[in-house]
């Protein structure tokens, strides 16, 4: 079974079926009341009235988004053919000059359908087509107003040209559009799975490395209860320390791996995560210098965000201090922008820059370099993402790189 993505293309069909029903009504009134040809007008516009009636069914039946099989395509192409069959079998048969615009149908389901159901429009096209040729009455050729049908064939040309070039156009740009989507989707999906697999591969570490913490902490106490003079003493609280903190990051990544888990997310003042940042800056980065400007952020503002917030952000904090220090620079620029609606969180380092692939695949992709793995950018691109931030990295004017953060305020508090 073929499977559309969607009934958008039903939907357009249903909607320029509309728009031919009325230039059906105004050729037959033309004919009629201009023209004065001699047709079989009851008839004519019962078929129209019908075909009118099933297009409205049609489009209630379709007003939804769903996905469609290519079998409901075929369906109502078939049924644009034998409506408009019998139209011309009513108005003259093959001899009328719009005979022609039965490859309209047959076009739309070239672009649209699989080649199967493709053939078999072309070969119900083509055998509607023969049947008005063979059913024509010898003496309707010689009653023929030559002049007329010229000028008709001439007109068949212009409307089938335009309409092909809007149908099959909007069409093809529909059909491109769906195929960048499932790209998309494709890409998101891989993102997601390595994701998925790091974040996997961090829980396993973090398990196995609970012991040997616990084991060297022990191993400190007993070095500690041992040490014979000062200095071993001051480099046992020093290793103390130091082991203290490790446990206390692996309990705060346990802590954040059982709220990412849970689903809680709640509101953060961009107050309080501007304190936080500036703690943590001078906790883990004491030889870089942070300068941070435009912290003056209302009080009252907050952010949708759970415990992984931070990490992200200082992950990406982390690569700018690096990105500096290759270019011998110790200071890392932080800026803050809010507005009504958005908080906005630039980092800029004053490092060499990033290449074009870089700002390209940095946050897509682990990126293989001298330099790393990418993989702090995708960690907390997919995490700001997830949260329903955005994360952007560019080059500034002057030098080095920016990542912007942002962030929709918080409907409520903000």
């Amino acid at each position: 079974m073929w499977l559309f993505q969607s009934n958008r293309q039903l939907q357009q069909l249903v909607h320029l079926r509309f728009l031919f029903v009325v230039l059906q009504l105004s050729a037959l009134l033309i004919s009629q009341y201009w023209l004065q040809y001699d047709l079989y007008y009851p008839t004519l516009y019962g078929i129209v009235s019908a075909e009118l009636l099933i297009n409205v069914i049609c489009w209630y039946f379709y007003r939804t988004p769903r996905n469609a099989i290519a079998a409901e395509y075929l369906l109502q192409l078939s049924m644009d053919i034998g409506f408009f069959t019998l139209l011309l079998y009513y108005s003259g048969g093959a001899t009328n000059p719009f005979v022609s615009l039965l490859l309209l149908p047959v076009a739309i389901g070239a672009v649209t359908l699989p080649k199967p159901l493709a053939l078999l429009i072309a070969s119900l096209g083509l055998s509607a087509y023969s049947a008005l040729l063979f059913s024509l009455s010898p003496h309707a050729l010689h009653s023929m107003d030559m002049q007329q049908h010229f000028i008709g064939m001439w007109l068949n040309f212009v409307i089938s040209a335009l309409v092909v070039l809007v149908i099959v156009a909007s069409l093809v740009k529909t059909m491109n559009r769906q195929q960048q989507q499932i790209q998309a989707q494709r890409e998101e999906q891989l993102r997601q799975e390595q994701v998925l697999s790091l974040g996997s591969a961090a829980t396993q570490f973090a398990h196995q490395l609970a012991t040997p913490l616990a084991t060297a902490h022990l191993i400190v106490e007993e070095l500690q209860e041992e040490a014979t003079s000062e200095t071993q003493d001051k480099e046992m609280d020093e290793l103390s320390t130091q082991l203290n903190l490790c446990r206390q990051r692996l309990h705060e990544f346990r802590d954040m791996a059982e709220q990412v888990r849970s689903g809680v997310a709640q509101p953060m003042y961009s107050k309080q995560l501007i304190e936080l940042l500036k703690e943590e800056c001078q906790l883990n980065f004491a030889t870089t210098e942070f300068v941070f400007s435009d912290t003056e952020t209302n009080n009252e503002s907050s952010i949708v965000a759970d415990a992984s917030l931070l990490p992200a952000l200082m992950n990406l904090l982390h690569n700018a201090t690096q990105s500096s220090h290759r270019n011998r620079k110790q200071q890392v620029h932080v800026s803050v922008q809010t507005s009504k609606r958005f908080f906005k969180l630039l980092i800029r380092d004053f490092g060499p820059g990033l290449s074009k692939d870089s700002l390209v695949q940095l946050g897509n992709q682990l990126v293989v370099s001298e330099k790393g793995m990418g993989m702090g950018v995708l960690l907390s691109h997919a995490t700001i993402e997830r949260l329903g931030g955005t994360l952007k990295l560019y080059n500034h004017p002057d030098g080095g790189a920016v990542a912007e953060v942002s962030f929709e305020l918080d409907k409520v508090n903000g």
